[in-house]
């Protein structure tokens, strides 16, 4: 019975872990314009943010409804706070963007939204690696 348990969690693990360049590529892109959307004016960064935010929510359950696997990103353990810097990380570049826009300070944008990219990438990418180290680990 534990081997068929063993098995059953390794199976996940492995649906799980096959995430491809394509997803992060899109899942990036779609967190650079997030963060550089927030310079625009009034309704165009609330555009940014909510249409982002709908694109990363189908995103997620496209990549659940292939792997069979729902993740949030917050288990296991030590993944979650791969995820929690991600989101503190994006969110503080979002605010930047919400003051940069109402500063006049427009050109912020690019860098903003390269600076969201670049993050985005390498902590999904992280947090794959971190859930893949916890979840092969059995006590």
């Amino acid at each position: 019975m534990l081997a068929e348990i063993k098995r059953s969690q390794d199976a996940v693990r492995n649906r799980v872990a096959k995430a491809s360049w394509r997803y992060q590529l899109v899942y990036s892109a779609f967190a650079a314009v997030m963060v550089g959307g927030q310079v625009a004016p009034m309704p165009l960064n609330v555009l940014a943010s909510a249409g982002s935010a709908g694109v990363l929510m189908l995103l997620w359950r496209r990549w659940s409804e292939k792997t069979g696997v729902s993740v949030m990103g917050y288990t296991p353990k030590h993944a979650r706070w791969v995820a929690i810097l991600l989101g503190a990380l994006i969110g503080g570049l979002m605010l930047a963007g919400v003051y940069a826009g109402r500063t006049g300070h427009y050109w912020w944008g690019a860098p903003l939204a390269v600076s969201g990219f670049v993050l985005a990438m390498i902590l999904s990418s992280l947090w794959m690696r971190v859930y893949r180290a916890e979840t092969a680990y059995r006590p």
